[in-house]
């Protein structure tokens, strides 16, 4: 859509006096889905840049090069109209009235083309409150919509921080290294800006991108050159949101993938079906390798995980002497239930000892096979697969769930017993499985160490694909070792017929428990070290049954996970 330049003109007046300022070119106006100027969001832009804007630039800035920026920045704004308007409303007495217009016009684009994006549910939600209406959200965005219900009285480092804090606790955000960005000086020599820059000092600004509905014009570039400026359809994915663009961060920073992009759509064809439709999958190769092409916030993101590997070895090597035993006593347990577990059996053959009772046979039958052998079972008949749980709600735990992998992982490979440890996250709709060594590769437990939490964890399609994988294993028993907080939460909904429902709670702990009983069901067994906190120990008896134990003391740790494996090795 082409918007007039009367238009233009027009948004360019109506963020001006909001703001009172004269003197800058918006890098921001905003337009209906008429091409209309948008007097509203105008008037929000103009007055979020007269009272907050210095206080917000870092707040932005920390934003740039985060593959989440673009939800960030809807967030971000959804506080932000909320404090304009209780800052303005009894200044300014027209702004309820135009508010009022505005949540009618967004809704109903809302319902005639629903969408299960969170800004776009939650804006959903925020207009028919303002129209007086039951927001009709689930709990878990009702609270995060009450969160971002922002009073105007704030100033703007404490708006800010209530703004970071609502991110943060709900969508896992964290500052990148364009926070530090806002007061340095850009490529061509001046400031930043936020909403704007004096007139010939065009800067890429934060903007509203994808909030409602409608059209907002940007500014070109922060280098000045010309051009017109791009008109986004607000609500549409931007080229910094694209799945390569996505991809590529993910490889950044996560490593090189390990299956080609053809296996990975047919896994997902097969995997992405069901309550996980709509999700991705990406498979990466764990180590320690720095891509030094990656910049911005996936570069900074790469070199915090490198960071934390580092903290994980020491860790460990910190108490080694324990741990050292630990391993000790965990593979004594481990073979003695195998020996335990291998009921000799005796077999006919050509050589052994002589049966005295069947020496007849070789002169009367010609059969030779007139001695007895005792074979015990193959201890190869048995692999295991360790699975770590990798999403934010660990980051407290990283040393000590990567010791904990460690430690199982070697145990296991002195046993001779094959090992395969994956660890699984989930960012922006794709599930990170991320392969530290595979079943031969019995030279990379240290691998385990690389280990880093970020993001959610959908823990069911975690299982169902690890679950797929086992398909392959190379032994006919299978044993699978979890570690986990038993706490399922990403940010892609079910969709149940028309409504959605949150991947979180009850929800998400029902749907693990299925793809866990899917898996045993094909004669596997499943095993969790639970590593959460005591209110998700009823979430860790519906998952896994019986079938978990919780380290409370490391001194613990090999007696309390060799009796898990030992019961297991029992059965099988």
């Amino acid at each position: 859509m082409e918007i007039q330049e009367n238009e233009k003109r027009r948004a360019r007046n109506q963020v001006w006096t909001a703001a009172e300022e004269y003197e800058f070119e918006p890098s921001l106006k905003t337009y209906d889905a008429e091409g209309r100027a948008d007097l509203y969001w105008n008037t929000v832009v103009g007055c979020v840049r007269r009272d907050w804007g210095g206080a917000l630039e870092t707040l932005f800035a920390s934003f740039e090069g985060s593959v989440d920026s673009q939800l960030y920045e809807q967030l971000t704004w959804l506080g932000l109209e909320s404090a304009v308007f209780d800052r303005e409303r009894d200044r300014r007495p027209a702004i309820p009235a135009l508010r009022r217009g505005y949540a009618r016009r967004a809704l109903a684009e809302y319902e005639h083309f629903p969408s299960d994006r969170p800004i776009h549910v939650l804006s959903a939600g925020r207009c028919r409150e303002i129209l007086g209406q039951d927001a009709a959200l689930s709990l878990r965005d009702s609270e995060i919509l009450a969160a971002l219900d922002l009073p105007g009285d704030l100033d703007g480092p404490a708006l800010a921080q209530r703004l970071q804090g609502v991110l943060t606790t709900y969508f896992g955000y964290l500052p990148g290294d364009g926070a530090q960005s806002a007061s340095e000086d850009t490529p061509t020599g001046k400031k930043r800006r936020l909403f704007g820059a004096r007139r010939g000092n065009r800067v890429r600004l934060p903007a509203v991108r994808g909030f409602g509905y409608g059209f907002g014009e940007h500014s070109q570039d922060q280098t000045g050159e010309g051009g017109p400026a791009p008109l986004r359809r607000l609500g549409e994915m931007t080229l910094a949101q694209s799945e390569e663009a996505l991809r590529s961060y993910i490889a950044s920073y996560f490593g090189t993938p390990l299956y080609s992009k053809d296996q990975v759509q047919k896994l997902e064809q097969e995997l992405c079906v069901g309550d996980h439709k709509n999700c991705k999958l990406y498979y990466a190769r764990g180590g320690d390798d720095l891509d030094k092409t990656a910049r911005g916030y996936a570069g900074a993101q790469r070199r915090a995980a490198l960071k934390q590997m580092e903290k994980n070895k020491a860790a460990y090597d910190a108490d080694l002497t324990r741990n050292r035993a630990s391993i000790v006593r965990l593979t004594a347990r481990i073979r003695n239930a195998m020996l335990a577990n291998l009921q000799p059996t005796v077999v006919r053959s050509a050589a052994g000892v002589l049966d005295a009772m069947r020496v007849w046979r070789a002169e009367a039958l010609n059969d030779d096979k007139v001695f007895n052998r005792t074979l015990r079972g193959d201890m190869g008949d048995l692999c295991v697969d360790i699975l770590l749980d990798s999403s934010t709600s660990q980051t407290q735990r990283q040393e000590t769930v990567s010791a904990q992998g460690y430690m199982i992982a070697e145990s296991l490979t002195r046993c001779g017993i094959p090992v395969r440890v994956t660890a699984f996250c989930s960012l922006s709709g794709y599930t990170i499985m991320t392969r530290f060594r595979d079943y031969q590769e019995t030279k990379r437990n240290e691998n385990i160490f690389h280990y880093f939490t970020t993001g959610c964890n959908r823990d069911g399609l975690a299982v169902r694909a690890l679950g797929r994988e086992l398909d392959n294993a190379p032994c006919e028993h299978r044993l699978v070792i979890i570690l986990s907080d038993a706490k399922p939460n990403d940010v892609i909904k079910i969709a149940r017929g028309s409504s959605y429902l949150d991947y979180a709670e009850q929800t998400g702990v029902l749907d693990t428990a299925r793809e866990v009983r899917v898996i045993t069901r094909t004669g596997a067994a499943v095993i969790c070290v639970f590593t959460g906190d005591d209110e998700d120990l009823p979430s860790a008896r519906t998952i896994y049954g019986r079938n978990f134990t919780r380290i409370r003391q490391l001194d613990q740790f090999a007696d309390t996970v060799g009796s898990l494996i030992q019961n297991q090795i029992r059965n099988l």
